[in-house]
């Protein structure tokens, strides 16, 4: 069977097996996807059907709040026998949240039920394939696109990494619970959303550079959930149940998409990881969190902005291998070590394994570059909107499109966009300057995007 783009709804890629265009069989393990009023006889049911008995629940105060609480009483009604780890403060997804999680288990149980949103769904998928049990996900925010995905994000000796786990067999949202949940969540789930624009084009770039493997109904499915959610963007600030539903399910498709590639290239580029770098320097300087999605909207169009530059520019790049032959590991390294703190190391190990500043192959890429320099432009003006048209949809709902407003200085501004790249090995526009050797004009050129818009 083959994805039919423009007429699927969410469940009509469930359950079954697609032979695609890009030679790869597509599937999922998700099984049920509710997002709809009056969700917890769906859970139940869902439950019921799949024998599950015995159920672990993990859950923060706010979400026990939120539903927690109410689905916990519903569920110990209908018969279930729960546990429930409720954690405290604000979470941070860490060793220490894993281990209280661990701790929290009293029995052998048949299901993990993680009730939340980002952090508590990737604690839930870490700590079910841990342990060998499926588990299931009751949004409670529509902020994040990691319901889905096979990745669970953890920070982990400060910095943050990805670990490939499981996607859930089950994901639920009661609308009322997500229209009501705190609007800076609902403008962060658009946010991520927004992002996609770019990773997309990433995506693409790194095709053609690298010859990456790239499927175009993948692709088209997730333009297809931006749309939806673009759409609908004018009833995000009114709560609209018609918008709350269109960000929850592009944020559910989008992670079945990065389920069905087997990695997060569908859903996280450049701007994703200039957002992983705000993240860190935050925990860093024990400061509040800004919502990863709120990042990911308001570095979006700085980094589209980057991309009209580099191609309205007259490239020499015969003058970028002299600049890429000039890179010295022992200046990146002190440089790492200063602004990485504690996770400096992992960076380098990471650097040592991967190989990503390697010169001899940023000298074959500059080749590559030069030889499809063409083709890289006009996938630039073909699929990337303008950064004042992101700008609009940020603005429409009152959402954060400058760093500074979340406490994002000038100086952090331009360091995301030189060490960004180093917290991912994913090739995108941030590697693509550095091959360039154009990262650092281009880091004051953020910067300057930023203070003139």
């Amino acid at each position: 069977m083959r994805i039919d783009v423009d007429h699927f709804e969410i469940n009509d890629y469930l359950g079954r097996i697609f032979e695609c265009d890009c030679q790869r069989i597509h599937t999922t393990n998700l099984s049920t996807v509710q997002i709809k009023d009056n969700v917890k006889e769906d859970i139940a049911d869902f439950l019921s059907k799949k024998g599950y008995k015995h159920i672990y629940l993990i859950e923060d105060e706010n979400t026990n709040q939120a539903y927690g609480e109410e689905l916990e009483n519903f569920l110990v009604k209908k018969g279930f026998s729960l546990d429930s780890i409720v954690l405290k403060g604000e979470v941070v997804p860490n060793e220490k949240a894993v281990f209280e999680i661990l701790l929290g288990m009293k029995q052998k149980y048949d299901y993990v039920l993680g009730i939340g949103s980002g952090t508590l769904n990737d604690l839930s998928k870490f700590i079910s394939k841990k342990i060998g049990l499926d588990y299931g996900i009751v949004a409670t925010a529509p902020s994040m696109d990691g319901f889905a995905s096979v990745g669970a994000a953890l920070i982990t000796d400060d910095l943050k990494t990805t670990y490939d786990c499981h996607v859930p067999t089950a994901i639920f949202g009661d609308l009322e619970v997500l229209r009501n949940a705190p609007i800076n969540m609902i403008k962060a789930g658009l946010g991520d959303i927004i992002g996609k624009y770019n990773c997309l084009v990433d995506w693409k770039i790194a095709h053609i550079i690298n010859e990456e493997y790239y499927c175009k109904t993948i692709v088209d499915m997730v333009y297809k959930s931006i749309q939806e959610v673009v759409d609908n963007a004018n009833g995000v600030l009114s709560r609209d149940k018609k918008a709350i539903k269109a960000i929850t399910e592009a944020l559910v498709e989008t992670g079945m998409a990065m389920g069905f590639v087997g990695n997060s290239r569908p859903a996280s580029g450049s701007e994703h990881h200039v957002s992983h770098y705000w993240e860190m320097k935050f925990l860093f300087e024990h400061r509040p969190p800004v919502f990863h999605g709120t990042k990911v909207g308001l570095a979006t169009p700085g980094v589209i902005a980057l991309w009209y530059k580099l191609i309205n520019e007259d490239i020499d790049f015969e003058q970028c291998k002299q600049k890429v032959k000039a890179f010295d590991y022992e200046k990146w390294e002190a440089l790492v070590k200063d602004k990485f703190e504690g996770a400096a190391n992992g960076v380098i190990a990471l650097e040592k394994k991967a190989g990503k500043n390697n010169i001899e192959s940023a000298l074959n890429r500059i080749d590559t570059i030069a030889n499809k320099w063409e083709d890289i432009k006009t996938v630039i003006q073909n699929d990337l909107p303008k950064p004042e048209y992101v700008v609009q949809i940020l603005k429409s709902v009152e959402a954060a499109y400058r760093p500074e407003q979340v406490g994002i200085d000038e100086m952090m501004t331009k360091d995301s966009l030189i060490l960004a790249k180093e917290v991912r090995v994913r090739y995108g526009l941030l590697q693509l300057l550095w091959d360039l050797g154009l990262l650092e004009d281009y880091s004051n050129a953020f910067v300057q995007y930023y203070r003139s818009n």
